[in-house]
């Protein structure tokens, strides 16, 4: 597995952050963090089906994101920064 890039990682806290999902995604991710292993192969598992929704780039990048603890863990972290400061929606 590649590592994965700050600019994937960033739009999609941006993306969370502008529908005001700062909250629900931290508990979700919290939740399903002994998962995120398997949730990343499952990305690429389906990945072929999942193109037609998205560009293949973007699959990977999430998949890389989602396979390791310590990216997981940096977005529950910041997740919870913008949740204290109400930062939800720019």
């Amino acid at each position: 597995m590649r590592e994965p890039d700050l600019e994937t990682s960033e739009q999609l806290l941006q993306w969370i952050r502008h529908r005001g999902l700062a909250l629900p995604a931290r508990v979700v991710l919290e939740v399903a963090r002994p998962f995120s292993f398997i949730a990343s192969q499952g990305l690429l598992l389906c990945q072929p089906l999942l193109s037609y929704f998205a560009q293949d780039a973007h699959i990977e990048a999430y998949a890389d994101l989602l396979a390791r603890r310590e990216n997981l863990d940096r977005l529950i972290a910041e997740l919870g920064t913008c949740s204290q400061r109400g930062e939800e929606r720019d």
